[in-house]
């Protein structure tokens, strides 16, 4: 009985033990403690920009590229723009001739049909207009990064940025100007000789019978042109200016956000800009002379240019997560403006590139990190 008895003794003392010492509980850990909220954002998107102006203006010197020395100069290689007349490749003549020369068209020969007209031409636009062009809207790139700074208020906060964007700018116009054109021309007489038969023709030249036998057909030139005239006329070139480039917008400042709901917020900055802009600038001339082809003649210069100014943002942000959303807005930037110029080959060619109203839309993601 007693045995009994001391069992149930131990057996209730080892369940109070048990009560009284409940198993270990897992701890909660707060990990609120340990997690920090994105401040930094990623925005990358397209930048739809327009009103940048361009406008033209100068006067160019279009000419033949040739060499013709002066006219009482004897054994000269002279080039023309509609032929040539070399030093005689024969090696004991003493004519006084040339067996080597060339024309390109039936005009040249002149005075019924007694000599052979060579030509050089060189024009000077005289042109005081200025032609103005829009280059219309050009879509770009734009990356940015901006860090939260703090909250104003339960529905404001302000966030500092930096960003670039890339645009580019492309436009031309073409129109007819007024000008004067210096015609040079050196007669050749033929002294009997009948002119060639086949145009274009040049010299030495030759024909073979049927049997092989060649006949030489050399029409022979004098060593010198017998006459040289210069003649001033009004007349008109066909001209293309063209403008095209890149312009690097760098712009930095604060952001002022509200939100409007729990996903939706407008934003407003404010700051300045730096725009990088390179441009090449040409111009195109074309001239119809009266013999052979078109003078053409294309000059250009290439530019870099660091503008300073000042931006304003307005945009909407979708939030459709916690760390990224759509943003989409319009916005204003003043640039101001510069001009390029073209020196080459007596040109003062001048464009004035104004980038002192510029608009747009931008659009893109955002992404928090």
């Amino acid at each position: 009985m007693k045995q009994r008895l001391l069992f149930i003794f131990l057996g209730l003392t080892v369940l109070l033990c048990r009560a009284q010492n409940p198993e270990d509980e897992i701890p909660i850990f707060n990990l609120d403690d340990y997690y920090e909220e994105p401040k930094l954002t990623l925005s990358v998107g397209m930048r739809l920009l327009g009103g940048s102006k361009a406008a033209f203006s100068g006067n160019g010197v279009i000419s033949s590229v040739s060499s013709i020395g002066n006219a009482t100069d004897t054994d000269a290689n002279r080039n023309y723009h509609d032929g040539y007349v070399l030093q005689d490749a024969r090696t004991n003549a003493t004519d006084g001739k040339t067996n080597t020369w060339a024309m390109v068209e039936n005009n040249q020969v002149v005075n019924g049909n007694a000599d052979i007209a060579f030509n050089v031409y060189s024009t000077t636009t005289t042109d005081n207009g200025v032609r103005r062009k829009d280059p219309g809207q050009s879509l770009g790139t734009e990356l940015l990064v901006a860090r939260d700074m703090g909250k104003i208020g339960s529905r404001m906060e302000w966030k500092l940025f930096a960003g670039i964007s890339m645009n580019g700018i492309n436009t031309g116009v073409r129109d007819t100007v007024s000008a004067n054109l210096l015609r040079v021309t050196d007669l050749y007489s033929l002294n009997g000789q009948t002119p060639p038969a086949v145009i274009p023709y040049s010299a030495p030249s030759a024909v073979a019978d049927e049997n092989g036998n060649v006949t030489d057909t050399t029409i022979l030139l004098g060593r010198r042109p017998d006459s040289r005239t210069e003649t001033n006329t009004a007349h008109t070139v066909d001209n293309y200016w063209k403008l095209k480039g890149t312009y690097l917008t760098v712009r930095l400042g604060p952001t002022l956000y509200y939100s409007i709901s729990d996903n939706l917020r407008f934003s407003l900055s404010v700051g300045p800009a730096l725009v990088i802009s390179g441009t090449q600038y040409s111009v195109e001339s074309s001239v119809d002379v009266p013999t052979s082809n078109d003078l053409v003649l294309t000059v250009e210069d290439r530019d870099t240019a660091m503008l300073t100014g000042y931006y304003v943002d307005a945009t909407m942000e979708y939030l459709i997560t916690e760390r990224a959303g759509l943003y989409a807005g319009a916005f204003y930037q003043a640039s101001g403006d510069y001009t390029q110029t073209i020196t080459e080959n007596g040109a003062a060619y001048s464009t004035d590139v104004d980038l002192s109203k510029l608009q747009g839309f931008r659009a893109g993601l955002n992404f928090k990190f």
